[in-house]
């Protein structure tokens, strides 16, 4: 069976690769309980996502010390994820979909006007850009930052090397530059083996289980109800990409156009949120779609689990070791 459900989760120009507690206490295990039941395979999942995310982030240091050794001090908004992360918040695009009425319109689908996380360009007839969330990197020279991207990632366009994991097939990870010997270093020179077992531990890649006859069945009635009430989507994902593409266009309208001002364009945003949420939550309840998802979701991952079991317990204790050498790094000062 396949690795189970990681939500691509990467900022642009990196190449793809109970909550804290039940974290915590998984922290190095390698004895995995007998039977492994949902609770336990939430609770592992939980872990081996969050210590993943603690790998990228001593990444993007490891690296930008490199950059920093090469005389680039201002960099990119940097990679950012909660303290406290839940699995409904890894997984919610993927498994849970439907809308919750009770919140306020911004956290229905975590869609707002004034992001300052989300950074837009928007070319004028001179193809010349003006960027919604100047900061000083954005405001350096299209020379100085394709020199950056180039000592980062060996190009100024970011090209990624193509590389065959041994259980997972074809993934990607740094052609060049500094992001590559961050890599290796932090890896022990096993960046491709830590890819691998990343995606036997959960962290990354995807899964099958999105294609079982359930959920497509489940997810085929969500869409034809959304069109026979006037929308044209095909998944609770479109629908969210079609907000965020609102709130895009609005945020531009606001601080580039200046067409409109920061409370007109939240007023629209909400207005077409809470109308969109109400058809998205009947269709919801019409079609059984979050239900059907969670439930075959965990399916999956509870029989994977069990026939990976090795890989799930261990890789924690290989993300400290990571993390940990990658404090050595930045200690020294240098890679």
């Amino acid at each position: 069976m396949p690795e189970p459900a990681r939500p691509a989760r990467r900022r642009a120009g990196r190449v793809p690769l109970a909550a804290v507690l039940a974290a915590a206490a998984l922290t190095g295990c390698t004895e995995p309980p007998d039977p492994i039941d949902r609770a336990a395979a939430e609770a592992v999942l939980l872990a081996n996502m969050t210590a993943a995310d603690q790998v990228e982030l001593a990444l993007e240091r490891v690296s930008r010390l490199c950059l920093e050794d090469l005389g680039f001090t201002v960099h990119p908004r940097g990679l950012e994820f909660p303290e406290a992360p839940t699995l409904e918040y890894m997984l919610g695009e993927e498994v849970y979909t439907a809308p919750d009425l009770s919140l306020p319109p911004p956290e229905i689908y975590g869609v707002r006007v004034d992001n300052p996380s989300i950074t837009l360009v928007v070319v004028d007839e001179n193809d010349e850009g003006a960027y919604t969330e100047p900061n000083p990197f954005n405001s350096q020279s299209q020379e100085d930052r394709d020199a950056y991207f180039t000592a980062l990632y060996g190009s100024s366009d970011m090209e990624p090397e193509a590389v065959q994991l041994p259980d997972l097939g074809p993934a990607e990870r740094a052609g060049g530059g500094c992001m590559r010997e961050a890599e290796d270093a932090v890896s022990g020179g096993a960046y491709t083996d830590y890819l691998n077992h990343a995606g036997l531990a959960g962290a990354r890649g995807g899964t099958d289980w999105a294609s079982d006859r359930r959920v497509q069945e489940a997810l085929f009635d969500w869409a034809a109800c959304m069109d026979a009430r006037g929308y044209d989507f095909e998944s609770p994902i479109h629908l969210r990409s079609s907000l965020s593409g609102l709130a895009g266009d609005l945020k531009a309208a606001w601080q580039i156009q200046q067409t409109t001002t920061l409370e007109d364009a939240e007023a629209e945003l909400a207005a077409e949120v809470l109308a969109t949420a109400e058809d998205d939550a009947a269709c919801h309840a019409e079609s059984r779609l979050e239900a059907v998802q969670d439930e075959v979701y965990w399916e999956y991952l509870i029989a994977y689990v069990s026939g990976h079991e090795t890989a799930f317990y261990d890789f924690n204790e290989r993300t400290e070791e990571m993390t940990a050498r990658a404090q050595r790094i930045l200690a020294d000062g240098h890679l």
